[in-house]
């Protein structure tokens, strides 16, 4: 037991290390996001917003074999050398150890209620709003299929975990042409295609454990790298200028529309990073830099070792002032 809280006390340190590594890191890697390929910006940025996560169970794996003795076992000697834990074997519950995992299961447990009542509340109302609507099928001129809501503002989305479902106002379908509405069906087609609401939601969700301008910085970038491989998929059978200009069309019908939508389980067409999708679709960029991931998969594997050097002395610093 004992083992086990001393390596639960190494994941709550190398968890918030994580945070404070992926604040510098990111720094270096997201401004540069557009410069890669949309697989590569889809990984880096998973990377990034797991990464207290995957760092803490890293430092576990890493202290884990010394706990049980391995190092001596198998005589890896550089275990020790590099970074231990002392006396991992005993665990005071009036230690300063104990504290941190108290405080840790306090501010887990408030993360989560939190989030978990948000998105429960958005959930219900989204439900609510959509059932009041009483939206009915309709199809595109080119056979894609969608919900549409009789509601006189512009507005175009998609929502749902389980089954993703394409929701159009008859506010906007009004207002755009046949191959408009293709465009935007086609481009929340490619969300549905995606799990782009369910996965935002988690996404958001991990990101919430991140101080609030690197949780904004980190959702905004999600968000965008979705919305701009959504209207990839659409050039696949409509021109880039075609699209360009839908966008900037539906911006102009919803200009008159809130622009903080933060629904984590919605994708709406229009609302979203208008003028950078615009630009991505007028000047892509034809080759993507291999530099900028392998620097930038060169940092991400260095944090995991960089944790557990500063686990290690952390850990020797915060026992200068506090008995063990």
């Amino acid at each position: 037991m004992a083992i086990v809280l001393n390596l639960l006390s190494v994941s709550v340190l190398a968890f918030v290390i994580g945070i404070a590594t992926v604040a510098v890191v990111s720094r270096f890697v997201l401004f540069r996001l557009e410069q890669v390929s949309f697989n590569s910006q889809k990984f880096i940025l998973w990377s990034l917003v797991s990464a207290p996560w995957w760092i803490a169970f890293s430092c576990i794996s890493y202290f884990m074999p010394y706990s049980l003795g391995f190092d001596k076992v198998f005589n890896i000697s550089w275990f020790e050398d590099f970074a231990h834990w002392h006396h991992i074997d005993i665990f005071s519950f009036s230690s300063w150890h104990a504290l941190t995992l108290l405080l840790a299961l306090i501010y887990l447990a408030w993360r989560v209620t939190k989030t978990t009542f948000a998105r429960t509340k958005q959930s219900i109302a989204l439900s609510s709003l959509l059932s009041f609507t009483d939206a009915q099928d309709a199809r595109t001129t080119n056979g894609n299929q969608y919900l549409l809501m009789p509601v006189k503002v512009p507005v175009a989305f998609t929502t749902g975990f389980i089954s993703p479902k394409i929701y159009v106002s008859t506010g906007l379908q009004t207002q755009v042409s046949d191959e408009q509405l293709n465009i935007i069906v086609n481009h929340e087609l490619a969300h549905v295609t995606a799990r782009d609401p369910l996965f935002k939601v988690l996404f958001t969700a991990l990101a919430s454990f991140y101080p609030s301008r690197i949780k904004q910085t980190l959702i905004e970038q999600y968000v965008l790298m979705t919305e701009k491989m959504a209207d990839n998929e659409v050039t696949k059978e409509y021109d880039h200028h075609d699209i360009a200009q839908t966008l900037i069309d539906v911006a102009r019908l919803q200009k008159a529309l809130p622009t903080d939508c933060d629904q984590a389980s919605v994708s709406y067409f229009g609302h979203d990073y208008t003028s950078l999708r615009v630009e991505g679709l007028l000047n892509p960029i034809n080759k993507p830099s291999l530099t900028t991931f392998i620097i930038t998969l060169a940092l991400l594997a260095t944090m995991p070792v960089l944790a557990a050097s500063t686990v290690d002395s952390f850990h020797h610093f915060i026992e200068t002032f506090f008995i063990h």
